[in-house]
């Protein structure tokens, strides 16, 4: 196989123009041509995006003024709605919003639908939390299920009486009346296909609806907006912006792309205006197996760099040898940058969150939150209200109070509407209106102060002190705060520790992973907290999708990411598929392997002109051999450690 093979074919600046003629063609008011864009890494869907607004802008600007109409755009993160913000014009005529908060938008003020749906839900969800309980076995997750099934049955009794209801897209409200995340996209996707009012005050408002990252965008969303088209295709046009190998999360839906509504158009981005030449040919090699889709570099596009290190299991001294690695790279490339531990413009890839947990010290809260799916799923997509809770206003707040910040304090507890700020709390004190405040304060620095203290404490402390408003969830582990006393004894330092429970069988609800988390260290909150905030070289595969380097290295490490929607090692035929894997690929189901298919694609594509692979295998000889087999790598570019 000569050289050549390696490196993408060239294609001039402008080889994709005549996809967003096409998607003009479909931006007309009664057209009835929805749309899908393919784009896959660095092809410039931002741009195809951008462009279909300009023109929008130009045809309806002073129509839509008049009559109150807008053209929404439904991005999956803030970051993708700001980067879009960024990239057009302000005008009114736009409206730019998550799909959390689109999804809000269209269903708040049906306040009596809303308390329908849930009393239809919760007692499913009643009836799982008892079932639970009944397989379990005594503990302080059993206690904890309990106190759960009577929040959920005084939920029934609240909402016995007609409710308005809120939605807070921080997801830390803990109010009765407040929506989580997963609740407002199940109602959206409901009312959308069953209340004939909302799809009308929809498509009157927004006759134009982009989609973006719709490969991720949840699936019972995405085929209402289909149903909604297919209804409406008179009044409406969507357009849908993605591709199905950098689908991430697990919500997307994965036939998109492999089959589409009728009478959709579909266009397909061809060129890749990041990475130089080696980079997009082995992107394009990866999709060979997949949906074949072939991406071509622009004209004059260097060559770039591919390697790959070898290493055993259970190599000694990770850290380090990593760090020798980014040496190697720089020898190799000229680049001396390679080297430096604080650019901007190189990126360390993980396979998992618990292996940057591990690196960077929040290993233990992840793997007791983790052992939960339906928190897993969400830790790092900032939608999990109990966590946000801890790192978004009791972190900062415990900053505040160990600095003596008063100003920084005052503003928390006031933002978080501290339950100590309200007017009767002042009218009790009036000699003193924020005495209760003082003291809660004090007492809650009290424990902070302590670096090895746990979550429960802490939270234990704001309950006792009725500092904050506590979610729900949450509620259940500090409901009973004389209980708790009860099974607490001073150690020699004088801080309360948990005595050690009993061990009970395996729940992976999201009650007794909570039970187990908040018996960790709560500073383990200040190295997430930097690590989901950008502050940290090391990202996680999932994490940078859209994100692109100068330099980028993988590390894969299925050993050390424990986890088991990935497998590196299956996926390079070092191990065989397991039975299970086996059964789902025959019977046409997503396995593991197409995962770590789509995450391989998506962080070998963020590099713009140099890429390292460090891929510890139990077999660094067949390993070797499969990756030239599957022209993923030529033998020059292997390098054993």
């Amino acid at each position: 196989m000569t050289e050549k093979f390696y490196l993408a074919d060239t294609k001039s600046i402008d080889h994709d123009d005549t996809v967003d003629k096409g998607i003009e063609e479909c931006l007309l008011i009664g057209s009835g041509k929805s749309f899908i864009t393919f784009a896959g890494a660095g092809s410039g869907k931002t741009y195809s995006l951008k462009k279909a607004l300009e023109f929008l802008k130009s045809k309806y600007s002073d129509d839509f003024s008049r009559q109150g109409r807008q053209i929404a755009v439904v991005t999956f993160t803030n970051n993708a709605a700001d980067e879009i913000v960024d990239r057009i014009e302000q005008n009114p005529m736009f409206s730019v919003s998550t799909i959390h908060s689109f999804c809000w938008s269209a269903i708040a003020g049906f306040n009596e639908d809303i308390r329908k749906w849930y009393l239809e839900k919760i007692p499913t969800d009643l009836a799982e939390v008892e079932d639970l309980e009944r397989r379990g076995r005594a503990g302080k997750a059993s206690e904890a299920r309990k106190r759960t099934i009577i929040r959920l049955t005084e939920k029934l009794k609240w909402l016995a009486e007609p409710r308005s209801f809120i939605y807070d897209p921080n997801g830390v409200n803990s109010s009765p009346n407040a929506l989580s995340h997963e609740d407002v996209l199940k109602i959206f996707s409901n009312f959308l296909t069953t209340k004939s009012m909302m799809a009308e005050v929809i498509i009157n408002k927004f006759p134009f609806i982009f989609i973006d990252e719709s490969q991720d965008t949840n699936r019972d969303v995405v085929n209402s907006f289909f149903e909604l088209q297919d209804a409406k295709s008179d009044k409406v046009v969507i357009g849908l912006f993605g591709d199905t190998m950098q689908r991430i999360f697990g919500g997307g839906e994965f036939e998109l792309g492999k089959t589409k509504p009728s009478g959709w158009a579909t266009f397909n981005k061809e060129m890749n205006h990041r990475s130089a030449r080696r980079i997009v040919g082995l992107g394009n090699q990866i999709r060979s197996e997949d949906d074949e889709r072939k991406q071509y570099a622009r004209d004059g596009a260097d060559e770039g760099f591919v390697r790959y290190f070898l290493l055993p299991h259970g190599f000694p001294d990770k850290d380090d040898v990593e760090l020798k690695i980014r040496g190697i790279m720089a020898e190799v490339t000229g680049d001396t940058n390679w080297t430096d531990t604080q650019s901007k413009e190189t990126a360390i890839l993980l396979l998992e969150h618990k292996m940057a947990g591990r690196r960077l010290g929040f290993n233990v809260l992840l793997d007791k939150l983790s052992a939960s799916g339906k928190i897993k799923d969400r830790i790092f997509e900032g939608g999990n209200t109990e966590l946000n809770f801890f790192s978004h206003i009791i972190f900062p707040m415990a900053e505040a109070s160990l600095k003596n910040n008063r100003a920084e304090l005052m503003s928390i507890l006031r933002e978080s509407k501290s339950p100590l700020l309200e007017a009767t709390v002042f009218d009790v004190n009036k000699d003193d209106p924020l005495g209760p405040a003082r003291a809660a304060e004090h007492a809650f620095r009290d424990v902070v102060s302590n670096e090895k203290v746990s979550f429960r404490l802490v939270l234990e402390v704001i309950a006792e002190h009725n500092l904050l408003r506590i979610p729900e969830k949450l509620q259940s582990f500090v409901a009973a705060f004389e209980e708790n006393e009860a099974e607490l004894e001073p150690d020699q330092a004088g801080a309360r520790v948990e005595v050690e429970a009993e061990p009970e069988e395996r729940d992976d609800s999201e009650i007794a992973a909570w039970a187990e988390a908040l018996e960790t260290d709560f500073f383990q909150i200040r190295n997430y907290k930097d690590y989901i905030d950008g502050n940290s070289t090391f990202r996680t595969h999932q994490g940078v999708k859209g994100n692109e380097f100068e330099r980028v290295m993988v590390v894969m490490d299925d050993d050390e990411a424990g986890g088991f929607l990935f497998s590196y090692e299956q996926y390079f035929g070092v191990k065989e598929l397991s039975r299970d894997s086996q059964k789902k690929r025959d019977e046409g189901e997503e396995t593991g392997l197409d995962r770590t298919r789509r995450l391989f694609y998506v962080t070998s594509t963020r590099a713009k002109n140099s890429l390292a692979h460090v891929i510890y295998t139990s077999d660094v000889a067949m390993l070797k051999t499969n990756l030239i087999a599957k022209k993923f790598a030529q033998k020059s570019e292997i390098i054993e450690v």
